[in-house]
């Protein structure tokens, strides 16, 4: 059984009832828990409420760097009123950095991403960050600041050095269907030097559907195929994967059971 450490299963592209087909499914597609994201104010709120009502999913809460504008007083107080005290809540997510867009205010999602930094220190949760077309302030942002309860660099894009560099922070690297496109080498590279102790594997479904699927929707159980490419690239037999994976992401998000 494996873990999906990273997946939107409340998004609108997987219809009426989507989630709860998913949820209902996740014995047949070979899912222990589901770790739902939020990305902004609503779908935080959606994944608290899936995670309440269903005893394996998992919930994160947290404002993408594209809704930068709305990480407000209020918001980040709502967002505290989320996650205080329930067990369920494991982390402060997804934020970070995206300049992949032409025009990205970078000053203003520095902002928001240092405020939801703030948040998740004063709460001691983990934090699930989002960086594209950013590693290169995103370190110069980690060099003042520490991790204590742990930080997750989800669906992770960058070269072999950087995932060096956070894995001394004691950041964990998650990664997605990505990891077996034919184009992927660096990405490659930085999985082959990635410790089998800081390993994650997730979806981001809706999104980054896997090899050889590659188009149309991304679903939770997907996640094997991203487990199997791993398996390949470490050189390590795929159930190994399956349980080192499974340990780890227990371990990043404080997950009991």
């Amino acid at each position: 059984m494996l873990i999906d450490s990273h997946a939107h299963i409340y998004d609108e592209q997987f219809g009426e009832n989507g989630a709860d087909k998913i949820i209902s499914g996740m014995d047949e597609d070979g899912l222990e828990y589901i770790v739902c994201v939020g990305c902004d104010m609503p779908t935080s709120e959606l994944c608290v409420d899936l995670a309440n009502n269903n005893e394996r999913i998992y919930a994160t809460v947290g404002v993408h760097p594209y809704d930068a504008d709305t990480v407000t007083e209020e918001n980040i107080q709502r967002l505290r009123e989320l996650a205080n005290k329930n067990a369920k809540v494991l982390a402060v997510g997804e934020i970070g950095l995206d300049f992949h867009r032409p025009g990205s205010d970078k000053p203003l999602q520095i902002k928001a991403m240092s405020a939801q930094y703030d948040l998740a220190r004063e709460l001691k949760l983990p934090m699930v960050f989002h960086q594209r077309d950013s590693y290169g302030e995103f370190v110069e942002f980690s060099k003042t600041r520490d991790y204590p309860d742990g930080a997750i660099l989800h669906c992770f894009s960058g070269s072999k050095e950087i995932a060096e560099y956070f894995v001394k922070k004691n950041f964990y690297i998650s990664f997605s269907g990505t990891v077996t496109y034919d184009n992927a080498v660096n990405i490659v590279r930085a999985a082959e030097y990635v410790p089998l102790d800081r390993l994650l594997v997730e979806t981001d479904s809706p999104y980054l559907t896997p090899h050889p699927i590659r188009y149309g929707l991304n679903y939770p159980k997907n996640v094997a195929l991203v487990a199997k490419r791993l398996s390949e690239i470490k050189g390590v037999p795929y159930e190994e994967i399956v349980r080192i994976t499974n340990e780890n992401t227990k371990r990043a998000f404080g997950i009991k059971k």
